[in-house]
C-alpha cells in the first residue's frame, strides 16, 4: 500500500512529472511577491501557486476533456455529500 500527502517532499516530483509529460514549465513571482507556476504543451496554459497544483490541473483536463467543467448536476451532488450543512433546506 502506498501513501503520498501533498508536502514539501512532492513538489520536485510535481516538476519532473510535468516535464515528463512534456510540458515546458516556467516559474513566475508576482509582483504581489506570490510564487506562480505555469505549464504550456499545444496550446494549452494551466497555472497555480505549485507544481503539484497545476500537475492536478492537468489531470483534471485529462481526465475530463472539454468538458472539465463541473455541471449544475455535478456541483449539487459535490455539496449534498461533502457540504450537507451548506444547503438550504427543502422546506424553504
Amino acid at each position: 500500500m502506498s501513501h503520498i500527502t501533498a508536502a514539501g517532499n512532492v513538489e520536485v516530483p510535481a516538476y519532473l512529472a510535468l516535464g515528463q509529460l512534456g510540458f515546458k514549465i516556467e516559474r513566475r513571482i508576482l509582483e504581489s511577491g506570490v510564487e506562480w507556476w505555469i505549464a504550456r504543451k499545444h496550446g494549452e496554459e494551466f497555472s497555480a501557486g505549485s507544481p503539484l497544483e497545476v500537475l492536478g490541473l492537468c489531470l483534471m483536463r485529462t481526465t475530463r476533456g472539454d468538458a472539465w467543467k463541473a455541471t449544475d448536476d455535478e456541483i449539487n451532488s459535490y455539496l449534498r455529500t461533502y457540504y450537507p450543512d451548506s444547503l438550504p433546506s427543502e422546506q424553504e
